[in-house]
């Protein structure tokens, strides 16, 4: 298998689909009951499957202690003697992607407010069915290029399929909890605000209550400030209220006073209809940015720009004035989330480009800059 298979293994699949496996080991016995249940409606039974049973964590370990050559041939060996145990290659993919619906699922519930997780499963998932499957037909053993050589490729592939459809799912919860946020909770606490602050006026000739109520509406304000703040992180809910670049402009003017980071946007020109999915991508990727600038960078400025190239391609660029970071070096504590960005530009087409200068005592120019460039549909075309 060529040099740049086992880098992608490294660095986009073991310890992230390690990680979700960890996780689904918490709740082995209540996904297996909901799998033998998923597959006795297809007539198939797990013990005749996989007689030795599923271990989360054995397999984690497994994942994460071995080179991708060696986990490659452990599947296909296992897809062998699955080949001997099922003579129908139908139901084994069925079987499979009934245990990862269900892996899913569960993994949904347990993580709900964080996408990764789903995505490093659907990416391993991709690849352990294409190394199963090699395995159960036997293709893995010839010499010439067969569905083994092409197997992370096509993997990805289906990872970007599986990739779009969770953010979907994602981004309709997100916006449904925005809209509640600001139609009810908002709403409500706004009125709450409001008696409070008539009932100072009426309490006037007694002192002692001025205080509590001072209290109280000081209370009120910052749970209003919380929720505006936690609808502007959901978006793009706000998107219908405000529109793309002011939702833009907010989330940063309120990035900038939250984290005493100065932001500077700028704008160049960009196209007034811009796909829904586009400016989730765009909203998402720069939160995922200036979320990294807090937790990693310590810079103290950062440069969000925004334009686009002939109406065919949108481009953001974040540049922050931190410590940067080696991006030759084995992935670190950050790469995850470099990594889900990579996917999120990837799903819609689009490529990310990542350039890092770490800060020396002799440098000038340290930090990070973020480019991101998003074909537009149909753009360029006369």
């Amino acid at each position: 298998m060529p040099g740049i298979s086992q880098r992608r293994f490294h660095s986009t699949i073991r310890n992230p689909a390690a990680e979700s496996l960890e996780i689904l080991a918490q709740h082995t016995d209540e996904i297996l009951e909901a799998w033998q249940e998923q597959l006795q409606a297809l007539g198939l039974d797990s013990t005749v499957l996989i007689p030795e049973g599923i271990d989360f964590r054995k397999f984690a370990r497994h994942l994460r202690g071995n080179p991708y050559p060696a986990f490659r041939q452990s599947l296909q060996e296992f897809g062998e003697k699955l080949a001997q145990r099922c003579d129908r290659l139908d139901c084994a993919v069925a079987a499979l992607n009934r245990l990862f619906e269900v892996c899913l699922s569960d993994l949904a519930a347990s993580t709900s407010n964080r996408a990764t997780p789903l995505l490093a499963l659907a990416r391993l998932h991709a690849l352990v069915g294409l190394l199963l499957m090699s395995g159960y037909t036997g293709q893995w053993a010839a010499g010439k290029k067969t569905l083994v050589e092409a197997s992370l490729s096509e993997a990805e592939d289906r990872f970007r399929g599986a990739s779009t459809y969770i953010t979907r799912i994602y981004e309709q919860e997100r916006k449904r909890l925005s809209q509640d946020l600001h139609d009810e909770v908002g709403h409500d606490l706004i009125l709450v605000k409001l008696y409070l602050e008539m009932l100072v006026l009426d309490a006037q000739g007694n002192p002692a209550v001025q205080p509590r109520l001072a209290e109280a509406i000081a209370l009120v304000s910052h749970a209003i400030d919380s929720v505006r703040r936690m609808g502007l992180d959901l978006g793009p809910a706000i998107f219908d209220d405000l529109g793309f670049l002011p939702a833009v402009k907010s989330y940063v003017s309120h990035f900038s006073a939250r984290t005493r980071i100065r932001v500077d946007l700028r704008q160049g020109y960009v196209p007034e209809q811009i796909p829904m999915s586009h400016q989730v991508a765009l909203y998402r990727l720069m939160q995922g940015a200036l979320s990294n600038v807090i937790q990693h960078s310590s810079a103290k400025n950062v440069t969000v720009s925004l334009g686009s190239m002939k109406d065919a391609v949108l481009i953001m660029v974040i540049e922050d004035d931190g410590v940067g970071f080696d991006t030759t070096k084995t992935p670190g504590p950050r790469s995850f989330g470099l990594t889900a960005m990579k996917d999120r530009v990837e799903a819609l087409g689009g490529k990310i480009h990542i350039r890092s200068k770490r800060a020396a005592p002799s440098l000038k120019g340290h930090g990070t800059r973020i480019e991101i460039d998003l074909p537009l549909p149909g753009g360029g075309e006369s």
